[in-house]
């Protein structure tokens, strides 16, 4: 019922490589030191986009993780698509799509317990929540846009209502900041204690939202319907998802550490206009000269991740053994040119396993 046929194996897009490395380049230059210009006259803004909101509200890098979720989903149709045209049966598929989803969480597990120093595992951790949501998603891949819409909105509906009308709320409300609320009450029952900065492993399940709208925007690229069309039918989503999610946020407050629903909407369209963007300029216009860069990160996002995770403060202080007089006589623009060498570094790795066609999956 509501099912579809699964989109033909299509030719690999370089807009969604490019994207998914533009969002990794963002997150593995922790903001390219930008946050150094903390009270500048003229470049505070940059530093007020590259650090989390406290609580409501939304700047650029609170747009980093939903965008990668986003982009999880749309590279979904692509891959079932193309283990289909290797003839693979669905039951295979099925069996590596939960394979996958658990070899995340151990590797969350891995450098968890690697930078604790002792058996640790996070479900903030945006991997477990990408197999959460990867797998949940699975269920409607091949169904009609509509189940998946539907679906979607379902999951931010429930979510929302549970969180409402949750008996343990503080005296401010469900949306309040603090340790008052669903979530950080079921993360003190799962992991025993409760996150710095507020952040809830509930988050998995309204992200999932983002991963079927990732999805339906990738069964519409691989469709390979006219450009003028589907550059169309994305605008109007973006615009209608950012539209939704502010009106909403005068009832339910635009918060990411819970994912609250107008959150999801507001943050899911932003996603969805950063994608009509490269499309239009890469696949369209047909410039690409400027990809390249991006390109070798997105082609192995899983493996920038890892090395940014474990490898970057080791990186960061090894660099700084020889460049800690220049980086400290510059001030904050050091910290920008530190952040960029620390990057460089991170780069030339992936570029290393680009050119030798070295990608890895987990």
């Amino acid at each position: 019922m509501n099912e579809v046929q699964p989109v033909k194996a299509a030719q690999r897009l370089v807009s969604l490589d490019a994207y998914r490395g533009a969002i990794m380049i963002s997150l593995i230059s922790v903001g390219f030191g930008f946050s150094a210009f903390a009270g500048h006259p003229y470049l505070n803004f940059l530093a007020r986009h590259t650090e989390h909101v406290p609580w409501s509200g939304c700047v650029y890098w609170d747009l980093i993780q939903p965008a990668f979720m986003f982009m999880v989903g749309v590279a979904m149709p692509f891959a079932y698509a193309r283990r289909v045209s290797l003839g693979e049966s669905h039951g295979r598929i099925v069996w590596h799509a939960a394979r996958r989803a658990v070899n995340l969480c151990l590797v969350t597990a891995i450098f968890c317990s690697i930078q604790e120093g002792s058996p640790s595992f996070s479900l903030v951790n945006v991997l477990p929540q990408i197999a959460i949501g990867y797998l949940l998603t699975f269920f409607v891949l091949h169904k009609s846009y509509w189940t998946q819409g539907v679906t979607a909105m379902v999951i931010l509906v429930v979510y929302t209502i549970a969180w409402i009308l949750y008996p343990g709320n503080g005296p401010d409300g469900p949306w309040a900041m603090g340790n008052v609320n669903m979530g950080s009450d079921f993360e003190y029952w799962l992991m025993g204690h409760y996150n710095a900065g507020y952040w809830v492993s509930l988050n998995a399940i309204p992200s999932t939202s983002q991963i079927i709208a990732g999805a339906m925007c990738g069964r519409l690229l691989a469709e390979n319907r006219p450009s003028g069309e589907t550059m169309k039918i994305l605008a109007i989503a973006a615009v209608v998802l950012m539209a939704a999610g502010w009106l909403l946020s005068y009832q339910i407050p635009i918060i990411k550490r819970i994912l609250s629903a107008s959150f999801a909407l507001y943050s899911t369209g932003w996603a969805i206009l950063f994608l009509l963007l490269f499309f239009w300029i890469i696949e369209v216009l047909n410039i690409r000269g400027w990809t390249f860069v991006f390109v070798v990160v997105g082609m192995n996002s899983i493996t920038a991740y890892i090395i940014f995770q474990l490898f970057r403060g080791w990186i960061d202080s090894s660099i700084l053994v020889f460049t800690r007089p220049v980086i400290e006589a510059l001030g904050a623009y050091g910290s920008v040119l530190q952040a960029l060498l620390v990057l460089s570094a991170q780069w030339y790795v992936l570029y290393f396993f680009y050119k030798h066609k070295i990608f890895f999956k987990v």
